[in-house]
Order: C-alpha cells, then sequence, then structure tokens
C-alpha cells in the first residue's frame, strides 16, 4: 500500500501493489479517481510565482546559447534574465513567507563560496578572485531559485525540457555553420559563438535528460526528444570535440541500464533513434572531425593533449607553492602563464591558458582546504541518490559521471551547467525525501478512498 501511494504522487516510483488490494488501477472506470498528491508547501497559488518560474525557464532555456547574445559592459543576456528570476523568486519567498529548509548539498555549496571570497585576502590576483567570487554567488542565487521554485518532478521535468529546447539553438546554430564552411576553430564547428569543447559537454550533458524525457513523458515532446538526440550527436561530432565524445559515450550507457523499463514499441523507436543518428554522423560529420577523434588514443598515451598536460605540470608545481589555502579564486590564469617555460597563448583576447581540468582549478586556486569542500560536495550529491527510485537514480548517476569525465578537461567549476545539474540534483532529491515521512498519510487516504470504491460496487458473488 506504501508503494502504491508513493507511486501515485511520484509515476517513476517502482513496487509492486499489495496482493488481493483492488487498486484504482483496476477499479472499474467509473469508480477511479485522480491519484492522491501531496503538493509541497512551495506550491501555493502566487502572484509572483508563476512569473519566477517563468523566468527560471527561460534562464534555463538560454544557458545553452548564453554566448550567442551579450549586453556590452553587462555580460550575458542569461545574467539579466537570471536577475528578473532572482527578484520575483525573492518576492514569491516574501509572499509566502516561508525559505523550505536547505539540504547538505547546499550548506556544503555555501561554505565553498564563502571559501572563494576569502581567498580575496592572499589572493595573488585580487581583481580576478573579486569577479570569481562575485560569479559564485549568482550561481548560488540560481541554485537557490531551483530549491524555492521547483519543489516537485512536474517542475524539474519542466526544467529538464527547458536545457534540452536550448541545445537545440547551439545545434541548429552548429549546423548551420558547418553548411556554411565557417570554423570556429581549426577544421571545428561550434555554434552560438561558444568553445567548441565546452559546447561539446554541454550536448553530452544533455544526452541522459533527453533520454529520461523520452521514456517519461507522451505526445509531441517524445518526437522533440529524439530529434534532439540526433541533433546532440551530430553537433558533439562537428565540434570534435574528444573530451566530450568520451562524456557522450558515458552519457550512452545509461541505455542498457534501463533497457528492463522499456516496452518493445519504446524499443523500436529507441533503435530507429540510433539508425538516424548514425545516418546523420556519416552524412554531416567531415573526416577532418573524425581524424581528430582518432587520435585520442595516441594523445593519452604518447601526446600531450593539445598542451593540457604540459599546463597541468605547472599548476602543480604552484599548488605545491601554495598547498593550504591555493593562489585565490580565478588566479590560476595569471600566475600559470608566469610559470610555463614556453608560454601557451590562445589569442589577443584570452592571453593565459585554463587549467582545462575543473579538480585541478580548484586544488590550485584553494588549495587542500577548498578542494576537500568541493570533493564534500561531490560525495554528497552522489550519497543523497540512495533513497531515489530506481530509473531516476541511474539518470543521475550516469549524468554525474558524464560531468566528472567531460570536466576532466575543462574548467567548469563556475560554469551555469554545471551547477544548474547540482542543483536540479538536489531539488529532485529533496523533493523524495519530503515525500517519503508523507507517505503512510497517503496510503491511508488511498486505503480510505479503495474502502468507498469497493462498498458501492456489486458484490462478486450473489449473496
Amino acid at each position: 500500500m506504501l508503494r502504491r501511494a508513493m507511486q501515485g504522487a511520484w509515476p517513476w516510483y517502482s513496487g509492486s501493489s499489495t496482493p488481493g488490494v483492488r487498486t484504482p488501477a483496476n477499479l472499474p472506470r467509473s469508480k477511479r479517481r485522480e491519484p492522491i498528491r501531496v503538493p509541497a508547501e512551495t506550491d501555493k497559488s502566487s502572484r509572483f510565482g508563476s512569473l519566477a518560474f517563468a523566468s527560471l525557464s527561460l534562464m534555463v532555456f538560454a544557458m545553452p546559447w548564453e554566448d550567442a547574445f551579450t549586453i556590452p559592459g553587462f555580460g550575458t543576456s542569461v545574467r539579466l534574465v537570471g536577475m528578473v528570476a532572482f527578484a520575483l523568486g525573492v518576492l514569491t519567498v516574501l509572499e509566502r513567507g516561508k525559505i523550505r529548509q536547505p539540504a547538505l548539498g547546499h550548506v556544503i555549496m555555501i561554505l565553498f563560496v564563502m571559501m572563494a571570497g576569502l581567498s580575496f585576502l592572499w589572493s595573488l590576483s585580487p581583481e580576478e578572485t573579486l569577479i570569481e567570487a562575485f560569479s559564485y554567488v549568482q550561481l548560488l542565487a540560481m541554485v537557490w531559485l531551483i530549491w524555492e521554485l521547483a519543489p516537485d518532478l512536474q517542475k524539474q521535468m519542466h526544467l529538464m525540457r527547458a536545457y534540452v529546447l536550448g541545445t537545440f539553438v547551439s545545434a541548429i546554430d552548429t549546423v548551420y555553420l558547418f553548411l556554411a564552411h565557417q570554423e570556429s576553430a581549426y577544421q571545428r564547428y561550434a555554434g552560438a559563438k561558444l568553445d567548441a569543447n565546452d559546447l561539446g559537454l554541454i550536448m553530452a550533458l544533455s544526452v541522459p535528460m533527453s533520454y529520461y524525457l523520452l521514456i517519461h513523458n507522451k505526445g509531441w515532446i517524445v518526437w522533440v526528444c529524439r530529434l534532439q538526440l540526433i541533433l546532440a550527436g551530430t553537433t558533439i561530432l562537428l565540434t570534435a570535440s574528444r573530451g566530450a565524445s568520451l562524456a557522450t559515450a558515458v552519457g550512452l550507457t545509461i541505455v542498457p541500464l534501463t533497457q528492463a523499463r522499456l516496452n518493445g514499441r519504446q524499443r523500436v523507436a529507441l533503435l530507429l533513434t540510433v539508425v538516424l543518428l548514425i545516418s546523420s554522423a556519416l552524412y554531416f560529420v567531415p573526416a577532418t572531425s573524425w581524424e581528430r577523434l582518432a587520435t585520442l588514443p595516441t594523445e593519452f598515451t604518447q601526446g600531450t593533449l593539445t598542451g593540457r598536460t604540459i599546463i597541468w605540470k605547472a599548476g602543480w608545481e604552484i599548488f605545491r607553492s601554495h598547498p593550504f589555502f591555493g593562489i585565490g579564486a580565478n588566479a590560476f590564469r595569471l600566475i600559470v602563464s608566469r610559470v610555463l617555460t614556453d608560454p601557451i597563448h590562445l589569442g589577443e583576447a584570452d592571453p593565459a591558458p585554463p587549467a582545462h581540468n575543473t579538480f585541478l582549478s580548484v586544488l590550485v586556486e584553494q588549495g587542500v582546504l577548498g578542494f576537500a569542500v568541493f570533493c564534500a560536495l561531490l560525495i554528497a550529491l552522489a550519497v543523497s541518490l540512495r533513497g531515489m527510485p530506481a530509473f531516476p537514480q541511474r539518470l543521475w548517476i550516469v549524468s554525474l559521471a558524464v560531468w566528472i569525465v567531460g570536466v576532466s578537461s575543462l574548467t567548469w567549476e563556475m560554469r551555469k551547467p554545471t551547477w544548474f545539474f547540482f542543483g536540479l540534483l538536489m531539488a529532485q532529491c529533496g523533493s523524495i525525501a519530503e515525500m517519503k515521512p508523507l507517505a503512510p498519510l497517503v496510503a491511508r487516504g488511498l486505503q480510505k478512498r479503495i474502502v468507498r470504491s469497493t462498498r458501492n460496487m456489486a458484490p462478486a458473488f450473489p449473496v
């Protein structure tokens, strides 16, 4: 009964019903009623709540192509939308008169942001540290908005859809640039003014989400997700990003991990999607992309991963000089350019190289203390998955693995998709944790409803 009640509130909750009990699913159609749902307190109708959530959804939608439009002297358009969403979110909370209790992950996030801000006191590049600390505060505000405005599965899936739909903009632009023979880098293509490697990981993170939505939805959104999977795979290959390709291979493991859940029609549709993806890759992706991706084994064993290993060695030398507190948030670029024997210049607009490894970047900039907090955040996220039902648990495990593989060659500790992904994960874990104490109440309500329904039914045998 408890499992049935949980399944009424959460469609993907697995578990068999109690033997011998006639549930609403097998009652006569005239006796069926809507499943019992216990809405979260944050779902109360609000004059500002709908506008705040719409602004948050718009920000998530624009996240995969945020560099396409910038406001001179201000930043990306996503920042402007985020400020509006935050203001409306504050008004929503004030109108509600209550703030949701934060999860452990939020507390660790706050500690991490505070340590980044405190590193200004000993930073070797105070101006850059101050800029990054301000960016961290904005990212923390986005995580708080997700926690307050998306307390239930329906809204969380809406944010997933917003992110997946946003990838269409950068994907279509990438295909257009390829057809127009406009390279973003040598023999590589990336739309929305994004770096090819960043775009590749943005797309790789969308693959498990899109697959999850494909399984849990019906109607037009299913076809949208199928098309998105084809576009995402094609875009990743056009970027020729080796790290993103590895991350995508990890993301595709969600398919065999969830095969038991698919019915025959879904398996046929999935096979058709794979065939279309392969056809699209063979038609659009040039030979130069395949050649670059084929160099991955050689780069691992004999190469420098396009100069990354040189940067990592220099970063390790910096860490050995500042092991405990680091050199200050966002100071890696400036300091490593002084340490490198042969400076690596990426262009006039980007004269110094980033760490090209999120974990090394945090370790060097915030020392052992900051790195320990960052690792504690990842551990808290992983541990919080233990109480989730099987399918979403596998979704987030695979997504975490995609992120870890992808950021091993990118500096993503302060990128919006990272914090959106973490915030959404905590929101879903929190909603499940809040639902569990209410499950006995839901079960009793469901039992009463079944009893009332069965009393009105005709007896199975004449008395």
